[in-house]
């Protein structure tokens, strides 16, 4: 019923990036970064009471970075289709695969940002952002989706450095 809109592919694509390019094993210290972090900052945001007053600005801001992301998308996508085409034999399986693994990071991290950014414009439009327990709770829940946000950006652009280091200046 929802093939053509569902999101799974992303998803699947990006948690596949989870691994260590050597072994072909979970990479954890991936896993802590994208996941355990977060929810170490969105258990101190818990702890101290804070819950989200005004979220205009974050509103903007996640909108914006998910905006750029799409550009970068588009720029990745254009990248990938020439390193297939000038077919370099420099260029071996594993430039290929940095530059899918990017592009997958940047898909999740479009979703992300665009759902962390329409929690945040239903959940204040429904006035549950308050100073009670549920609304710390839904406040530690938007901390941990935008650390989470945050570290897949930071993925996405140490892989792209990398990718500029491999493809363009050829470094190996």
């Amino acid at each position: 019923m929802l093939s053509k809109t569902s999101l799974l592919p992303i998803v699947v694509d990006h948690f596949r990036t989870l691994v260590d390019s050597e072994t072909g094993k979970v990479c954890w210290r991936d896993v802590v970064e994208q996941f355990a972090l977060p929810a170490v900052v969105a258990a101190a945001s818990l702890a101290t009471g804070w819950y989200w007053k005004d979220t205009a600005g974050a509103v903007a801001g996640v909108s914006i970075v998910a905006a750029l992301l799409c550009s970068m998308a588009v720029f990745i996508f254009q990248l990938r289709l020439e390193t297939h085409q000038i077919n370099d034999k420099r260029l071996v399986s594993r430039d290929y695969e940095l530059l899918d693994e990017t592009f997958y990071n940047v898909m999740w991290a479009i979703i992300v940002g665009l759902g962390l950014a329409l929690y945040l414009i239903a959940v204040d439009a429904l006035g549950m952002f308050g100073n009670d327990l549920r609304g710390q709770l839904l406040t530690a829940a938007a901390v941990f989706v935008a650390a989470h946000f945050l570290s897949v950006i930071a993925m996405s652009l140490k892989r792209l450095r990398r990718a500029y280091e491999r493809i363009a200046a050829r470094k190996r």
